[in-house]
């Protein structure tokens, strides 16, 4: 037990004596009941599950914020991939219709061209 709770992990709180005995009593009893019959794990164990549950809380709102963000650009995505599709069915209305003209003009040029020779 002592060494338990001198052993320092870097980058870790150092244990507590509470935790020390507890763990030491999991590895050598089946049923540890002594912390809890002194009421001293029961609170431990609380002020924990206190702890984890407002960690999930926090976890839930940042991933509903998180959930916001990606149904928002979604959305945009949605509507710049509409404005995109509608270019590009402007741009190629566009160039049909300079084809067409480019047809009219070469074929009133052929004519005029044509009525040139004849003279």
């Amino acid at each position: 037990m002592e060494n338990q709770l001198s052993t320092l992990i870097e980058g870790e709180p150092p244990k507590s004596a509470t935790k020390v005995v507890a763990d030491v009593l999991d590895k050598n009893t089946k049923k540890n009941q002594f912390l809890q019959n002194v009421s001293i794990q029961t609170a431990q164990r609380m002020f924990d599950l206190q702890n984890v549950e407002a960690k999930l809380e926090v976890e839930k709102r940042a991933n509903a914020e998180l959930r916001s963000i990606v149904n928002k650009q979604r959305e945009q995505m949605a509507d710049l991939s509409k404005q995109v599709q509608e270019t590009e069915q402007a741009r190629i209305k566009n160039q049909e219709e300079n084809k067409k003209k480019q047809a009219e003009l070469e074929a009133k040029l052929e004519l005029l061209l044509g009525q040139n020779r004849a003279s």
